[in-house]
């Protein structure tokens, strides 16, 4: 879970200083860039979270890594999470700033699963009516499922609409053993 005390507090930290310097979408950008990173090269963290390896070195190897691609404040916060000895909680910290990003852009996550790829022009339409429906901004992720037949299942604010063709013929199914058929002599 990204939603530690150490988290939080480091996320706010930064996003505070986003703001104050009036930088907050150039480092929501680095966040994404380094948590990508991260997500994609394990060598990085693995090497961040070694406990045999110096504080100097991590700091070094952060350098190399980010100088030329994230801003000053960016590097700044790396360095003072490495030196504070807080890198195993890295990727919830940058979680926790997207989340604090978002909240303060007033934009929403919606998940959509559709049996096959929505066309470009598809997924704005989804787009355009979710955010007439939340007044709110929203990055849609999309995932393909052949397994619910036809329709979609939208998934935003920990609310479910399940529109698939298989929650339909599930609800039939069952509504089809709980009819009781009566009949008169």
């Amino acid at each position: 879970m990204y939603h530690s005390q150490i988290n939080v507090r480091y996320a706010k930290s930064l996003f505070l200083l986003a703001r104050e310097k009036k930088l907050v979408d150039e480092i929501r950008k680095d966040v994404e860039f380094i948590l990508e990173s991260l997500n994609n090269i394990p060598e990085i963290l693995f090497l961040l979270e070694h406990p045999v390896i110096k504080i100097s070195h991590k700091k070094a190897v952060l350098d190399d890594l980010f100088a030329d691609k994230v801003s000053e404040y960016t590097r700044v916060f790396l360095q003072l999470v490495i030196k504070n000895k807080r890198q195993n909680h890295l990727k919830g910290m940058l979680r926790n700033y997207i989340d604090l990003y978002r909240q303060f852009k007033g934009i929403k996550t919606a998940e959509i699963t559709t049996a096959i790829k929505l066309s470009d022009n598809e997924r704005n339409e989804v787009i355009k009516a979710i955010e007439e429906q939340f007044k709110a901004t929203i990055e849609l992720k999309q995932q393909v499922n052949e397994d619910i037949i036809g329709g979609l299942i939208i998934e935003i604010d920990n609310k479910q609409l399940d529109l698939s063709v298989t929650h339909y013929l599930n609800r039939m199914k069952k509504e089809m053993y709980d009819f009781k058929i009566h009949y008169k002599k």
